[in-house]
């Protein structure tokens, strides 16, 4: 029984040191990470709304690009509603009409296109850092719509083709050219309507993943110090605990050899 104490004495006051080393590193390491990783953070957040105002601001050229591209559409299809009133004019106005097009309505389109593709890769990487982030469980938010972001492209790619297919047909005389005109016309105005309204979804999607940026960024870094503060005091209670339990092994050590000598 008394060698049992003993052994118990001995294997308590090296199970304490290990302990309290273990609570020293612990308490001294938060530290050592602890500003790295507020560094880090804030970086992160720093290239969350860098992504996020790209992705803004070229949404907003695109809605610029697509506005200007209807309003010159409407001029187009305005000035052909003129042009069958004074067929002697026919001839010049066609070219003119065609000339419009190509120079005015497509490259319109063509940088609508160009400037959606920096929005894609501005919200990959808001989805990339919110997919970090989400390994948390508190910090588990919905990212972008990738999805609609593919759907704006397509249907981008569909507008661009058919606004050159109307600049060959306003450049033609013949009565069909006029009546296949008019199908492109209806054709470009029904996907433009349904592009701005799903950059409208979009826009109101960015607006959420901001608020949730916002909302992460002010539930993360002002704790991560006093998180790191609260650590240090628990590791030093635990310390402390562990000296306690340390000096009771040894009184037990010297308690049994006293009895035992």
């Amino acid at each position: 029984m008394k060698i049992c104490l003993r052994s118990l004495a001995v294997i308590t006051f090296f199970l304490s040191t290990v302990g309290l080393f273990l609570c020293l590193a612990a308490g001294v390491g938060v530290w050592i990470v602890e500003r790295p990783a507020r560094v880090k953070a804030e970086r992160l957040f720093e290239r969350m709304e860098t992504a996020l105002d790209v992705a803004e601001q070229n949404l907003d050229q695109v809605k610029a690009s697509l506005a200007r591209a209807t309003e010159r559409l409407d001029q187009v299809r305005e000035e052909q509603r003129k042009l069958a009133e004074e067929p002697r004019k026919a001839d010049a106005a066609r070219r003119f009409l065609a000339r419009t097009v190509q120079q005015r309505i497509a490259p319109e389109l063509t940088d609508a296109r160009e400037e959606l593709h920096t929005v894609a890769e501005a919200a990959t990487v808001v989805n990339s850092i919110l997919e970090d982030l989400g390994n948390f469980p508190l910090l588990s938010v919905g990212g972008m719509d990738m999805d609609g972001l593919r759907a704006m492209n397509d249907r981008l790619g569909e507008v661009g083709p058919a606004a050159w297919e109307l600049s060959r047909l306003l450049g033609e005389p013949e009565p069909e050219a006029a009546a296949g005109a008019g199908a492109e016309f209806s054709r470009i105005e029904r996907t433009l309507i349904a592009l701005q309204a799903m950059i409208a979804e979009f826009e109101g999607r960015l607006a959420e993943v901001r608020q949730h940026k916002k909302s992460l960024e002010s539930n993360t870094l002002p704790w991560i110090t006093p998180a790191a503060i609260a650590i240090s005091v628990v590791c030093a209670w635990i310390a402390f605990s562990q000296i306690s339990v340390m000096g009771h092994a040894r009184s037990w050590w010297r308690q049994q050899k006293r009895q035992n000598p």
